[in-house]
Order: structure tokens, then sequence, then C-alpha cells
């Protein structure tokens, strides 16, 4: 299984903060949102595809290409700014 948390507006379109998911051989952040398609609402995979979401896996910040493991915990984190 993968844990997935979801951040700031991006839980707001999740409606929750967080989700299992079942790993799949191969997967990455950018395979498992695609899989996430028609399953969670359109405004949170159209965020997580179109926008400029970061990803972490495991507390790490990672590339949305880098191949996950069963048991990882990845976060998706909105566009932020500060100052």
């Amino acid at each position: 299984m993968i844990k997935v948390l979801f951040f700031a507006q991006l839980a707001e379109y999740a409606g929750r903060s967080s989700c299992e998911l079942e790993y799949q051989a191969a997967m990455t952040p950018r395979s498992m949102v695609k899989s996430m398609v028609g399953v969670v609402p359109k405004e949170l995979t159209d965020a997580l595809l179109h926008d400029v979401a970061m990803v972490a896996a495991n507390e790490v910040m990672i590339a949305w290409d880098d191949a996950l493991s069963d048991g990882d915990e990845v976060a998706f984190l909105p566009p932020f700014s500060g100052g």
C-alpha cells in the first residue's frame, strides 16, 4: 500500500487529507495520479497533473517520475510562496 497525503488546497479538492492506494509495480507519482483520474474529484487530478504541485516520498522531495516502493508515504504539496 501507498499512503497518500494531500495538503492545503489539494486536500480541499480531495475532500480529505489522506488516502491509501494499492501499490503497483513501476509506480511513480505521475502514474499514480493518472490512475486516480475518474476515481477522485476532477479538480484534484487537474491540479496535480497541470499545476506546479510538488511531491515528496517519505518526507524527501522527489521528481514526478521517480520510482515509488510499496509502503511509501507520498505527499502532494501545492505551490506556495512566503516572505
